[in-house]
């Protein structure tokens, strides 16, 4: 019996010299308690939606409120644009402006002066805006003018008789180039031409149509800057710098200095509601003075979109 015990003790003890002389051995582990069920507080959360990006440009910057005068833009698919106004100068709203334009799509628009109907004239303006990037547009502009010296009775007295021989077709051609350049801040620059063609005896006493210029043939460069100052408003600041002008006189061409033909504009332009637009400008320059008799004179419009 005493030897039986002593041969078991001496089995256990090598056992745990063994044990301890072996470092990788382990201890066994404990039996694992089942895993509880996953809840869905324990579930991995879903990503967050991206935060919309925030608004780059103001209301007057967007695509359907863009102002396409003087600009690369044209009015959205669909569009219909009708403005009045009176005063101004260009050949487009001279005197006075009863605007209806609409968008076809694809950058096309058409435009006419309606007033100019009931004066003896007639437009029609077609424009196309053909390239659009995020920092950089361009636009052409080509249109039909006729003047009709007899149904012009703005012209009275000497005026009227001279005025009343003349029949013009003028043909206006644009290319202009527009750039957003930051959140506030609009470029614009147009190279444009005016080609004239008068019918019937026209000299130099026909000084209406002449110094009004709606019978002079011009090639002039149009710069001008927009600063959105507020999501409603914008100041607008344009240059005309005549490179060529000339009056078709029967006999012979006669050219037009520069002093005579620049002229400066000073706007702002303001969102009313939610498609009505007000426009107040300041024009400075010799036809001012021609049209209405003042160097410096203003012109307004009210601009209405559906």
């Amino acid at each position: 019996m005493r030897r039986a015990l002593a041969v078991a003790s001496s089995v256990a003890l090598c056992a745990g010299h063994a044990v301890a002389a072996d470092p990788g051995a382990l201890p066994m582990a404990p039996p694992a308690e089942p895993a509880a069920a996953a809840t869905p507080a324990d579930a991995a959360p879903l990503a967050p939606a991206p935060p919309k990006s925030p608004t780059v440009y103001g209301d007057l910057q967007n695509a359907e409120l863009l102002n396409t005068r003087y600009s690369a833009y044209s009015l959205p698919r669909r569009t219909w644009a009708f403005d009045i106004g009176a005063l101004g100068i260009g050949g487009g709203d001279v005197f006075a402006n009863l605007g209806a334009a609409y968008g076809f799509g694809g950058g096309f628009q058409i435009e006419m002066n309606l007033a100019h109907f009931g004066v003896g004239l007639a437009n029609v303006d077609f424009g196309w805006h053909f390239l659009d990037t995020r920092y950089f547009d361009l636009g052409a502009r080509l249109g039909v003018g006729y003047g009709r010296g007899a149904w012009f009775w703005l012209a009275q007295g000497a005026a009227k008789n001279v005025v009343s021989k003349i029949d013009l077709v003028n043909v206006p051609i644009e290319l202009v180039g527009s750039s957003l350049v930051t959140r506030w801040l609009e470029l614009d620059l147009a190279a444009h031409y005016d080609y004239v063609k008068a019918f019937g005896s026209f000299d130099d006493r026909s000084s209406l149509f002449v110094k009004a210029e709606l019978a002079v043939s011009q090639l002039f460069l149009r710069p001008g800057a927009r600063v959105f100052v507020t999501d409603r408003t914008a100041l607008e600041f344009f240059a005309k710098l005549p490179l060529y002008s000339a009056v078709p006189f029967e006999r012979k061409t006669v050219t037009v200095p520069f002093e005579k033909t620049w002229s400066l504009e000073a706007g702002v332009r303001s969102r009313l509601a939610a498609r009505l637009f007000g426009n107040v400008r300041l024009h400075y320059g010799r036809i001012a003075d021609v049209l209405y008799g003042a160097r410096l004179y203003p012109s307004f419009d009210v601009e209405f979109r559906f």
